[in-house]
């Protein structure tokens, strides 16, 4: 029969599974999925000294930490309150690191000690940082650095944010004036747009080619590449994003998202101000599909209560991957504000529907077929940043040992954005000891899996396929094989740890870790591998 040309091989036969989506009835259907470098970020400072003489922390604790912690700063600060929002999905940090005390002399060993002992605490929790150096807190600040004295510092840093790379998702540009947004310097900095295209040559120096910064207002990335008005101004796109080149690194963080007109000076021309019209505002709807885009409200409801479901259509429309939880939230500030009126403003089917927003399948609906009324809040948890939900896998069922094997895979991104960093995509089969096979995908990257075609006014859900074919590793012996999935993180230091992998949003699909605590793979199948590769 093997010289019979209608004969089959074992590798030429496939199976097809469908898998489905979350529903809000599913054991923890209503939790925020944990993964890495999107959705919702607290704030904090890191890298003080954890001196019980040293005064009351220049940041404070959030409201419901008082009274539970040190006065003082002390990692405890961000560390707890990352826990207490753990269940909403909450993987990022943005950390403030202030070089107050330094703006006229080199940072001291002790304090870039102690930064690398933040970044640490950082790994060791399983997050990921927004990091930002600042040295004025506020806009009235008694001091400042001076341009060189930026440039001196970054070179200072550079070994430290080189070093911890991994657990830096994007870091901030920074440095300059008030929080570190590029305005009201002590020394006026950016009113040359030169300084501010010095400072972002050194930061993306010192960044690793891979990384990210952000500015605050679009108009910033205009100033450093010498633009004075958008129209000219080169627009990162499919064929440029994610690149290494300096335009494709700048992303955004709007740090007045939707407070007033303006979104609190973001967005400043009249007559369209934050709205379609504004060039500069479409200019960020044409390039946040491919770049970082992080926001956050203001403080206490200072622009008003913001409606979520405005909020929702921002983000998709600017591709969101980040926001913060603390700002104008009881949490943090003791008071009810906008995020908590989020958690009790009802959405719908039918309003998703209308607005062409992306929803899971099985989203709206229970176990039984009912509707399921879900909130602002939770569809907002669900759908910053990426939610790569799997339609189908087509395997080879029956592999030869050293034959071939085949597979495809279909997902739909359903969230507002895409990964940006590094991550490889790769097959994987597990033996019956735990032991893992790697078939990694060749030229796949995730940052391509956009939720609809950019531009695209109807936001059609775009079906992505990946597939690979290779011959099995002499070492894959014949017997049963779990298949699954793999998204670890590139960087070697935690590309093992589960934290820093992505886990599908299917209710179908398990989540395996082995016996040591490592991996983190979404189990898509079983085959078997026999001995022989033909009958």
């Amino acid at each position: 029969m093997g010289n019979d040309p209608t004969s089959m091989n074992h590798d030429e036969r496939t199976t097809t599974i469908k898998y489905s989506g979350i529903r809000p009835d599913d054991p923890g259907g209503r939790n925020g999925l944990m993964n890495p470098e999107r959705g919702w970020r607290l704030e904090t400072i890191i890298a003080e000294p954890a001196d019980p003489a040293a005064g009351p922390s220049i940041h404070g604790s959030a409201a419901h930490l008082e009274g539970r912690v040190f006065p003082v700063y002390n990692d405890h600060l961000w560390e707890l309150d990352a826990a207490r929002y753990a269940p909403f999905g909450l993987t990022m940090a943005q950390t403030y690191c202030y070089l107050l005390e330094f703006s006229d002399c080199a940072i001291s060993d002790a304090k870039l000690a102690l930064l690398e002992k933040s970044l640490c605490r950082i790994r060791k929790r399983g997050l990921k940082t927004m990091l930002r150096f600042a040295y004025e807190k506020g806009r009235e600040s008694p001091a400042g650095p001076t341009l060189g004295r930026i440039l001196e510092h970054l070179d200072q840093l550079a070994p430290v944010i080189q070093a911890n790379a991994d657990v830096i998702c994007v870091m901030q540009a920074g440095f300059v004036g008030a929080w570190g947004e590029w305005h009201s310097s002590k020394h006026q900095i950016e009113k040359d747009h030169g300084n501010l295209a010095k400072v972002m040559e050194k930061i993306l120096e010192v960044l690793p080619e891979d990384r990210m910064t952000q500015v605050r207002s679009p108009r910033y990335k205009r100033w450093v590449f010498g633009r004075e008005d958008v129209e000219g101004m080169p627009i990162v796109d499919a064929t440029t994003a994610h690149r290494g080149s300096p335009l494709a690194r700048i992303g955004f963080h709007n740090d007045g998202f939707l407070a007033g007109d303006t979104c609190g000076g973001t967005y400043r021309d009249p007559p369209f101000f934050s709205n379609p019209g504004n060039p500069e505002f479409d200019y960020t709807t044409r390039e946040s599909p491919y770049v970082a885009a992080d926001g956050e409200l203001f403080w206490r409801d200072q622009a008003g209560p913001i409606d979520g479901f405005k909020a929702m259509l921002r983000m998709r429309r600017h591709h969101y991957g980040t926001f913060s939880i603390w700002h104008s939230h009881s949490g943090r500030e003791g008071k009810p504000y906008s995020i908590d009126n989020w958690t009790r403003q009802p959405v719908t089917a039918d309003q998703i529907a209308a607005a062409h927003l992306p929803v899971d399948d099985g989203y709206f609906t229970d176990s039984n077929g009912a509707p399921v009324v879900r909130s602002a809040f939770e569809y907002i948890t669900d759908h910053l940043g990426y939610r790569f939900e799997l339609q189908q896998a087509k395997f080879t069922e029956a592999p030869g040992a050293g034959g071939r094997f085949s597979l495809e895979v279909e997902l739909i991104n359903r969230g507002f954005a895409v990964p940006h960093n590094p991550r490889p995509v790769i097959a994987v089969l597990i033996d019956w000891e735990g032991r893992v096979a790697e078939l990694p995908f060749e030229d796949v990257c995730p940052c391509e899996w956009q939720p609809f075609e950019p531009g695209d006014e109807t936001y059609a859900p775009l079906t992505h396929s990946i597939s690979l074919a290779a011959d099995l590793p002499g070492h894959v012996r014949s017997g049963w094989y779990q298949l699954g999935l793999w998204l670890p993180d590139a960087a070697a230091s935690v590309r093992l740890d589960p934290r820093y992998a992505v886990r599908m949003a299917n209710r179908d699909v398990p989540w395996w870790i082995d016996y040591e605590g490592k991996y983190g793979v979404n189990i898509i199948g079983v085959l078997e591998v026999r001995g022989n590769t033909q009958f």
